[in-house]
């Protein structure tokens, strides 16, 4: 319609593939639910990658849209800060009469050091922003010079922004939007088109907003330590039925609540959301935030998703195991009773978990850190290791908690494979020094590589028979890495070139690391990525690799004493990690490959109790029984990429052991009976 002014909203992502940004349809939605404004604007969403050469790209596209925009909104986290605002300049610059306005958990309560850092920006909102953007809208139009619109900006609550005379007018607070009924829903109009949704690869979808926790160290959307608040039941069965219909299989649907599974409901929502897939024959892949104190709710939701297809390993967030480190961090965290139960609850139902957990949480010293990875593991749980980044507005940012706990950041990339992602990182505090802090980053690695990927079997035996804790023997295997064992020099050098990224963060050659790792490539933990490929790419070089690594731990714990298991026995274990890794090489090569192999029962049972193995009936009645297993590499994963199973396996979703297709005989020594057949899924 002639005269309408433009209303521009802009997300820029590092996800990519994705079209759909459940903020910018709330901030539409709200807008056109106001007939004036409906009539008065025209509203451009626009959701683009920010990263390497796509942000000049970016640039163009969206520069390229505005035709004397009224407003450019933008939303803005952590890791899109930079380019939003270089952005948002070149908006102003080229249109200097557009409002510029920025709003989410990155830059709410922040507006001196914003306004500081980009002068260009008019308005900062602060918390929930879908009434706030209708408000200036209106305010906008009514004003087209800036300098008039001072008065009514005072009065519009929540928000920061620029004054005539330059200087930085905070309003009062805006309470939470208490009935989040009377949001209009973005899935439900016209805000997003059927081929919005479609061609999206991720969609975000939130049932709720709120947190009833306060952890120091996270800020979630303003509402930390809040009522969570409900949308209605039956708009969120109608929005996914939209979404099932709608999106293309294979889509994640990202449900995006604090804590999925904290209200009873959520099961209700989980049985739809299976429903609808069955309905529409379609497979989505779910995730979510499940409920940080993990209860019976979440293994029921878990269960339905998981039977249905629809998710995959299961979030059992603990951050840290360690008492006085959880108090610092005002965390009520899942007790370890209960996080072993829950364990053994998973591995009956054959549901894989990972275990997040922080490295460098003020109070965490090393040996407090490798206490919590050695109880995920002995749990039979996956560690997933962060490091510790300094979000705005959360408890750890204080000067007082800073100087308390001798806090000491760096801003740098949270990950030296994706220099783009910049984040302030805790590198020191009290308890824990910068090489202490390298070391634990470092540790990631062997941790990973032996006791996810190449040797976790291996690992376990190990540990039951000597009594030597496995982070200990990864610990090890670490410094077998550094020194050359195997005789490879290039794995000696990567892990070498770890330490100096994390040191010397300009020093990272991205050219040279993706090379060693082939293409595509996913841009994150590529070092761990290049000395996995490096090792199973080649199945004789992964069987020298594996039996040095073996070699090196058997040698190192009988000088110390330790009781060791048959040497022949443990060679059988290390023989079916190996097998297992040949769903590595499905992704390399594009070839599947079969193995045979026999293995002591006691052992394997061993195995399928801490849930290394897949699980089921038991097939041996004595640990004079050998099992004889049978390794399948499913066709299917000739298809799935290197880089992105890789990734799967770091993140505790992939699990090499469970990834393949097992079959199981039974039978017992010469002279003792019959054999027996078991297929495991």
């Amino acid at each position: 319609m002639a005269g309408r002014r433009q209303a521009h909203l802009v997300e820029l992502t590092v996800m990519p593939g994705v079209r759909y940004s459940s903020v910018l349809g709330y901030l539409q939605a709200a807008a056109e639910a106001d007939p004036e404004l409906a009539e008065a604007c025209s509203f451009t969403k626009h959701v683009y990658m920010q990263g390497g050469d796509a942000f000049e790209a970016t640039c163009a596209k969206v520069l390229g849209a505005l035709q004397d925009p009224l407003v450019v909104a933008f939303t803005v986290y952590f890791w899109n800060r930079p380019s939003t605002l270089e952005l948002a300049r070149r908006i102003k610059d080229r249109w200097p009469g557009c409002r510029i306005v920025v709003g989410g958990n990155d830059v709410t309560h922040q507006q001196q050091v914003l306004f500081t850092e980009a002068p260009w920006v008019d308005v900062l909102v602060h918390g929930e922003g879908e009434i706030r953007f209708r408000d200036l809208l209106r305010v906008f139009l009514r004003h087209q010079d800036p300098a008039a619109a001072d008065d009514e900006m005072a009065d519009v609550p929540g928000i920061s922004y620029r004054s005539a005379g330059g200087e930085v007018v905070t309003t009062a607070e805006a309470p939470r939007i208490a009935d989040l009924g009377e949001l209009p829903s973005p899935l439900l109009g016209s805000t997003w088109s059927d081929e919005d949704i479609a061609q999206s690869r991720m969609l975000v979808y939130e049932t709720n907003r709120g947190c009833p926790y306060s952890c120091a160290f996270c800020y979630w959307g303003g509402a930390t330590n809040s009522k969570v608040r409900q949308f209605p039941m039956e708009r969120i069965q109608d929005e996914l039925e939209r979404i099932v219909r709608v999106a293309a299989d294979g889509t994640q649907l990202f449900i995006a609540d604090a804590n999925f599974g904290i209200v009873a409901r959520d099961v209700d929502i989980a049985r739809h959301i299976v429903e609808l897939c069955r309905r529409h024959n379609k497979r989505l892949l779910v995730m979510t935030n499940w409920a940080k104190n993990t209860n019976g709710r979440v293994v029921e939701i878990a269960g339905l998703l998981y039977r249905a297809g629809l998710t995959g390993a299961i979030t059992l967030s603990a951050q840290s195991f360690d008492a006085e480190v959880l108090q610092i961090a005002n965390r009520r965290n899942i007790r370890v009773d209960n996080y072993r139960r829950m364990q053994t609850q998973f591995r009956a139902q054959n549901i894989p978990t990972y275990t997040d957990l922080i490295w460098g949480l003020p109070g965490e010293s090393r040996a407090t850190h490798l206490a919590g990875i050695e109880e995920a593991i002995a749990s039979g749980g996956a560690p997933v290791i962060y490091p510790l980044l300094l979000l705005n507005n959360t408890d750890y940012t204080h000067d007082r908690f800073r100087d308390d706990h001798g806090l000491r950041t760096r801003h740098m990339p949270c990950d030296p494979g994706n220099t783009d992602l910049l984040a302030d990182v805790v590198i020191e505090h009290s308890r824990m020094s910068f090489e202490d802090w390298l070391s634990g980053m470092a540790f990631r690695i062997p941790l990973t590589l032996f006791h996810k990927c190449l040797l976790r079997s291996t690992l376990r035996v190990l540990a039951e028979t000597s009594g030597v804790r496995t982070v200990d023997l990864v610990e090890l295997l670490g410094s077998f890495l550094r020194e050359g064992g195997g005789e490879d020099p290039l794995i000696s050098f990567l892990m070498a070139d770890y330490a100096r990224s994390w040191r010397e963060p300009a020093s990272f050659n991205r050219a040279r690391l993706y090379g060693y790792i082939g293409r595509p490539v996913i841009h994150e933990e590529v070092h761990y990525q290049a000395i996995l490929r490096r090792i199973v790419g080649d199945e004789d070089r992964a069987a020298r690799y594996a039996e040095a690594a073996v070699d090196f731990l058997y040698d190192a714990l009988r000088s110390q004493g330790h009781p060791l298991p048959d040497r022949a026995d443990l060679d059988m274990v290390k023989d079916l990690d190996l097998a297992a890794a040949a769903v590595f090489r499905a992704g390399i090569h594009g070839k599947v490959e079969q193995h045979e192999l026999a293995l002591p029962g006691s052992l394997f049972e061993l195995l399928r109790t801490y849930g290394d193995v897949p699980g089921g009936a038991p097939v041996v009645a004595s640990g004079e029984d050998l099992v004889h297993v049978r390794i399948e590499v499913p066709e299917s994963r000739s298809r799935y990429p290197f880089s992105a199973y890789a990734l799967s396996v770091w993140h505790g979703s992939g699990r090499p052991l469970h990834d393949v297709g097992m079959r199981l005989d039974a039978q017992r020594m010469p002279g003792q009976g019959d054999r027996t057949s078991i297929a495991v899924p």
